[in-house]
């Protein structure tokens, strides 16, 4: 988990300038150069998705490198990338359903006593994880950045606690511990208490 980390954060010199870049607020020097791009239609300017992604990344590393320092932003930093590649498709309940799934397991007894150590446990085990983003070999940068900035608030919302989500299904799986797709039919499944199913994810508790 630590090395998994210290990748995310040596990943910051690879895209600062090109974060910097995107976050200046030359609106003249873009203006001309997007008219310039449209007229000549040279493709010189790259698409708009693109320059969305690097803002994305930009503000995942951001937030990423704050977390050195601080305990706390680290616990949100990790929670909002589960949050980001585990549910981001998903409906707000949805996504604060996972959100609680792993901050039950912090909870839990015979898990890792933080949401870092959750997360990325088994993250230094090719594609033998619990959450598949953290050991499928791909950087946890994410590229998207509306999905990122919900996921950074549903972490907010969960690790407030607030007992008043205007939704009393989030109350159902106040106690979950486990998920999964319903396209998937883990054998695990077998020995836990269904709950409900939220969007695409199935949810359990123990006992």
């Amino acid at each position: 988990m630590k090395m998994k980390i210290l990748a995310l954060l040596l990943g910051i010199a690879l895209i600062s300038a090109a974060g910097v870049a995107q976050a200046r607020n030359d609106s003249t020097f873009r203006a001309s150069a997007e008219t310039v791009a449209e007229v000549q239609n040279n493709g010189a300017l790259p698409p708009a998705t693109a320059r969305t992604d690097v803002a994305a990344k930009f503000s995942a590393w951001k937030h990423t490198f704050k977390t050195m320092f601080n305990p706390h932003t680290m616990t949100e930093s990790c929670l909002a990338r589960a949050v980001y590649f585990e549910a981001r498709s998903e409906s707000i309940l949805g996504q604060l359903a996972v959100a609680t799934v792993i901050l039950n397991r912090v909870k839990a007894s015979n898990n890792s006593s933080s949401v870092c150590g959750v997360v990325y446990k088994g993250a230094n085990r090719l594609n033998a994880c619990q959450f598949s983003f953290a050991c499928d070999g791909k950087p946890d940068v994410p590229d998207d950045l509306v999905a990122w900035n919900t996921a950074l608030n549903i972490t907010t919302l969960a690790l407030t606690n607030d007992e008043d989500v205007p939704d009393q299904q989030i109350q159902i799986v106040a106690n979950a511990t486990y998920y999964h797709a319903d396209y998937a039919d883990p054998s695990w499944s077998k020995s836990l208490h269904r709950l409900t199913k939220i969007g695409r994810h199935i949810f359990y508790s123990q006992g």
